[in-house]
């Protein structure tokens, strides 16, 4: 998904952390993070400034849906908590996990970025590790604030976050309801643009109203409940379950606006494409339960492992 950080400050809200200021501090964890990162990605320090992927790449490039919410404070050495969770809630999408062989199985989710950030269910088959990097970054997390660093202690639950929302976002659980597979099977080249042009533009359409900061789609998010976690995987892994059900049903949403429209190239929709767009009530409804489920979850995970640090 896109606009990860509006997810992350919104749910910050209620975790209780989001007035404490922490000192920014310089990395120093090359021996503790041991799973492989992209070996031409630069860690970057975007204190007060924006969470969107920003790539010379005009069709990797989210700046142009960023409405500038939420708004960061200055920096002056310190920086609120609650904006590290936000802003580097995005951070595994600047490059982290991009050309790396991670497994075989990452073609069947576009390469090592899909693979490290999906978690595909079809029929009985499962593919992509989104669930294990969320457990990765938090074991760190944990590590880094009983060191005493809060920083990076926030900021590998960030990274954290990431895989949360991510894995519990509908077209990272399943490319396509099993039901159109016959009308796909025998032109897969254009099965494959349908399925990656309706996951990003059904994204980017969202993520362009949360980085609005949309009313409804925000107290979609404000008016969820946390979920107590006791058993971190597990939990994520039923969740994951209930979202894989949505799925089916915003493809078939996706499919009444756009039709075969995406079918022959990869598109990247624009802002006055959006603003023509009038979502569905069905759409919006599915959009907001989605949302309510995966910021519960996410609210349940700061208080569950992060408040406690602060």
């Amino acid at each position: 998904m896109i606009a990860h950080d509006v997810v992350s400050y919104v749910c910050t809200k209620t975790g209780g952390i989001s007035d404490i200021e922490v000192p920014v501090v310089a990395y120093s964890y090359e021996q503790l993070e041991t799973e492989p990162l992209n070996k031409n990605y630069l860690l970057e320090m975007r204190e007060g400034g924006r969470a969107a992927v920003q790539s010379p790449d005009p069709d990797l490039d989210e700046t142009v849906y960023d409405g500038g919410y939420p708004k960061y404070g200055p920096v002056r050495g310190t920086v609120l908590a609650r904006e590290v969770l936000s802003l580097y809630s995005a951070e595994p999408d600047w490059g982290m996990d991009d050309n790396l062989y991670i497994s075989p199985l990452q073609r069947l989710t576009g390469g090592s970025q899909g693979y490290r950030h999906m978690r595909y269910g079809f029929f009985v088959f499962r593919v992509g590790k989104a669930h294990k990097r969320a457990e990765y970054y938090t074991r760190m997390a944990q590590t880094v604030f009983n060191r005493g660093d809060l920083y990076w202690g926030l900021r590998f639950s960030a990274r954290a976050l990431h895989y949360i929302q991510d894995i519990l976002s509908p077209f990272h659980t399943k490319p396509f309801p099993e039901c159109f597979l016959p009308a796909g099977i025998w032109r897969p080249k254009e099965l494959y643009f349908i399925t990656y042009n309706y996951h990003l533009n059904f994204e980017r359409l969202v993520g362009y109203y949360l980085w609005q900061g949309e009313k409804t789609f925000i107290r979609c998010i404000e008016e969820s409940k946390p979920v107590q976690i006791d058993d971190f995987e597990r939990q994520l892994l039923k969740t994951v379950h209930i979202i894989r059900r949505m799925a089916g049903p915003l493809f078939w949403e996706c499919r009444k606006l756009w039709g075969e429209s995406m079918s022959k190239a990869l598109y990247k929709i624009s802002v006055d494409r959006i603003l023509s767009i009038d979502i569905s009530p069905r759409m919006r409804e599915y959009v907001c339960r989605w949302f309510g489920v995966m910021s519960g979850f996410v609210k349940g995970y700061i208080e569950r492992y992060v408040t406690s640090y602060m």
